[in-house]
């Protein structure tokens, strides 16, 4: 069952940019905590929306321009805490928007599009008097991007952190990445899978990130991503974008990425390289990364 689980979750990943395998999994124990159990509670007040089957949910923290962000696949809106906090003392508000099957969250379509997602976050913008800033981190960066393009009205920037997609995942790294939400394996082998595909050595890893990994949310947004032409989010409608990459990223590295972004996009982009981080980079170096949003908010057109 577990082999048919990872097999399913490999066709996501592809979708992703990545080159992966299906591996059996360990005979182990069942570990103290499993990958797929909640993380950590967001910060912020909650903000729900439900009309027949759609159940949206997010949590707001803050005053000031707002910055939406959307997660990582299968990861939970709780990995923005720590940045939240810092850019709400910065003067910002910041909503944490939650991904389908996490919290209670369900989209509004049973198989929802990369632009069916985008639309149930625009349910969410149409409520707020100005345009915001949305954010995202790995395949958030695809969200955010879909959101621009298609609610370019309500979005003014884009941020995109450890921002992929151009290149498969080199075929290790794209194993550490299935195995991050393989509830089969001791917890030393999900931690190093973690740490290998997430972290830049010598890193500490939270204890909260060898939790949160949802795999029935990134199959969910493994098939939107490949419902919908890249092409047709790519540019994110030609908003202002900061992309943010950490120099040791095995995911997404910044060769394939940021480098071909920059070259493609030109004056569009701002980008910026922060060495000792790796894919996961909120919970490396998220001073590093405050500091860097603040800069380009600073000269972002209201």
């Amino acid at each position: 069952m577990l082999k048919r689980h990872l097999t399913v979750f490999c066709l996501a990943l592809i979708s992703l940019g990545s080159a992966c395998m299906t591996t059996p999994a360990t005979t182990s124990s069942t570990p103290p905590s499993a990958p797929g159990d909640t993380a950590r509670a967001p910060v912020g007040d909650v903000w729900t929306y439900e009309d027949g089957r759609t159940r949206l949910k997010a949590y707001r923290s803050g005053e000031g321009p707002e910055i939406v962000m959307f997660a990582s696949a299968g990861r939970e809106a709780s990995d923005f805490n720590e940045l939240a906090g810092r850019l709400t003392s910065a003067g910002y508000s910041v909503t944490l928007f939650e991904a389908p099957f996490i919290n209670g969250v369900q989209a509004t379509t049973e198989t929802p599009t990369l632009f069916d997602l985008a639309d149930d976050a625009a349910i969410y913008l149409e409520t707020r008097d100005a345009p915001v800033v949305v954010l995202g981190h790995a395949f958030g960066n695809r969200l955010a991007r879909a959101v621009a393009t298609r609610h370019s009205d309500k979005v003014r920037g884009v941020i995109l952190l450890a921002a992929g997609g151009l290149k498969p995942i080199p075929e290790k790294a794209a194993a550490a990445l299935m195995q991050s939400f393989d509830p089969g394996l001791t917890p030393e082998e999900h931690r190093d899978a973690v740490r290998y595909g997430f972290f830049a050595d010598g890193n500490k890893i939270p204890e909260y990130w060898l939790r949160g990994w949802h795999g029935e949310t990134a199959i969910l947004q493994g098939a939107a991503t490949r419902s919908v032409d890249s092409k047709l989010w790519w540019t994110a409608g030609s908003k202002p974008l900061l992309v943010i990459s950490g120099r040791q990223d095995r995911i997404a590295p910044p060769a394939d990425t940021i480098n071909l972004l920059e070259a493609e996009l030109g004056d569009q982009i701002t980008g910026v390289r922060i060495d000792g981080a790796g894919h996961g980079l909120l919970p490396e170096v998220p001073d590093e990364i405050a500091a860097a949003i603040e800069d380009w908010l600073a000269g972002l057109p209201e």
